[in-house]
């Protein structure tokens, strides 16, 4: 009886049986069996002391694309063909040199460069690989060689390449500095360069460039450019960084230095903002705002720190031309008479935000402070008077000695609680011991000095011989007393000198 199925065509049952699982397993025990297969030749080669062994080029030949160059080899225990491959350092295939050669010939003469199906070009790491046909034993350069093209070649490297122990100068340097960059040039073709440039590369940007008319072969030139540092960016020299010399190695165009180090300069406060009455003041009254700013990691130049009340007056800014690293504290202060309320007093460092820093969330700091009422006779006040005798009398010995007719000028201090010195007067007066009566030599009034300590001087010229007493005293000014302001202790108001005058020498000549 005949079938009523419809015939399938041969070809569609052949790609049916390749789509089955059972196909796909015997292509699997297939590829198994050919793995089998080729561990067994390497091992029956090993064991039977099947070798070949690559003996040209094996490392550090330097041949020109075009040149006539020899591939050699050795072996043992083998018989056959060899094919010949150019392959990259890395294992990568660049192409067939020769694909059926006697293994016996042991050489093969190559036109350096050409491959079967095209050309390699110039390049550092190429290696051959010999490999026998059937038995599958090979063997490859064991270090990579060069193909030079028949270009110049304009390497540029470090001065360190040519005995200098330094490329940058400085090495470690802050920004804004002046650095200089010197770099060394070869050309180490046996073909000359035309004109190129050498540019200053920074951030990838190209900065400066140096004009070169050429470099002859196997030429050296050098060259230096100046910058003013910047910290963060990569810094590089470009040899013919406009593209204008076709070379056969482009790869050593570029130089930089590992051992370059930047230090930026950390600008903050080494004490924040304090208030010379405390957290809560007395509205009405002077008080004394101030903090101490310093640079850490770098020294910084031109520095600016503002400072004021936050929402209102600016009462400070002052560039400090140098703030050396670590060791240059500057104190910052401006006086405010405190209104009632609260209020926040403020200092920043470099506000424009015109130096670069390592750390630039640290340049401000700010304090509260409460303004109280308060009626001034409720306030006591303590001035205090002192003479700087050594800065007088430029000695320190028991007793004074000045001569006659010769001035002498009396320096001292006033000190005092907070709010006491906006409104005093000093007087000087002089008296002597064998005299009657007291004479004034001087009186100042001092009125909102805007200081803690005020200093002041006066001179004096002794007249006739005899022994003396100068003395300094701090009053409160009128203005303090009509308030009912009290000094609550008025025995340190005076300070007194005794000295001892005689007839002045005459000199003859």
């Amino acid at each position: 009886m005949e079938s009523s199925r419809a015939a399938v065509p041969l070809p569609s049952i052949i790609a049916a049986e390749r789509g089955s699982v059972k196909y796909q397993e015997e292509q699997m025990n297939q590829k198994k069996v050919w793995l089998v297969i080729a561990a067994i030749a390497a091992f029956t080669a090993a064991a039977f002391g099947q070798s070949i062994t690559v003996t040209a080029p094996n490392g550090g030949e330097r041949w020109f694309l075009g040149d006539a160059v020899t591939i050699t080899w050795t072996s043992i225990g083998l018989s056959g063909n060899v094919r010949i491959n150019l392959i990259r350092s890395g294992g990568a295939l660049v192409g067939a040199i020769a694909n059926s050669i006697a293994i016996t010939d042991g050489s093969f003469s190559w036109t350096a460069g050409t491959l079967i199906d095209g050309a390699a070009e110039a390049g550092e790491s190429y290696l051959v690989r010999v490999r026998t046909i059937g038995a599958d034993i090979s063997d490859s350069s064991n270090v990579v060689f060069a193909l030079i093209g028949r270009q110049p070649n304009i390497h540029i490297g470090s001065m360190r390449e040519i005995g200098w122990d330094h490329t940058f100068a400085p090495i470690t340097f802050t920004a804004g500095d002046a650095v200089t960059i010197q770099y060394h040039l070869s050309n180490d073709s046996a073909y000359a360069a035309g004109p190129f440039h050498v540019g200053l590369r920074v951030g990838g940007a190209i900065l400066a460039r140096n004009t070169y008319t050429g470099l002859v072969s196997s030429g050296t030139a050098s060259g230096e450019f100046i910058w003013t540092a910047v910290c963060g960016s990569r810094v590089e020299l470009v040899a013919d960084c406009d593209g204008e010399v076709t070379e056969n190695n482009e790869g050593d165009n570029v130089m930089t230095d590992p051992g370059l180090a930047c230090s930026q300069p950390d600008l903050n406060f080494f004490t924040g903002p304090s208030c010379s009455g405390g957290d809560t003041t007395k509205t009405g009254l002077n008080y004394e705002f101030s903090a101490q700013v310093d640079s850490q990691g770098a020294r910084a130049d031109n520095v600016r720190v503002i400072g004021g009340i936050v929402g209102g007056a600016r009462l400070y800014d002052h560039t400090f031309p140098t703030m050396a690293d670590g060791g240059g504290i500057e104190r910052v202060a401006f006086f405010w008479e405190v209104t009632e309320g609260t209020h926040r007093i403020y200092f920043e460092i470099d506000p424009d935000d015109s130096i670069d820093e390592s750390n630039e969330r640290n340049n401000r700091q700010e304090l509260a402070v409460i303004g109280v009422t308060s009626t001034p006779a409720d306030e006591s006040y303590d001035l205090r008077i002192s003479i700087d005798r050594s800065r007088s009398f430029g000695i320190r010995l028991r007793e004074i000695t000045l001569p006659t007719g010769r001035p002498v000028t009396i320096y001292g201090e006033v000190r005092g609680a907070t709010g006491a010195l906006r409104d005093f007067k000093v007087t000087g007066t002089v008296r002597g011991r064998a005299f009657a009566g007291i004479t004034k030599v001087y009186e100042q009034d001092f009125n909102d000095p805007g200081m803690l300590v005020v200093p002041f001087s006066f001179t004096w010229t002794p007249e006739v011989v005899g022994e003396f007493v100068i003395a300094v005293k701090a009053a409160l000014g009128p203005h303090a007393v009509a308030v009912g302001v009290v000094d609550t202790n008025p025995a340190n108001n005076t300070a007194t000198e005794t000295v001892n005058v005689v007839k002045r020498k005459l000199t003859l000549h």
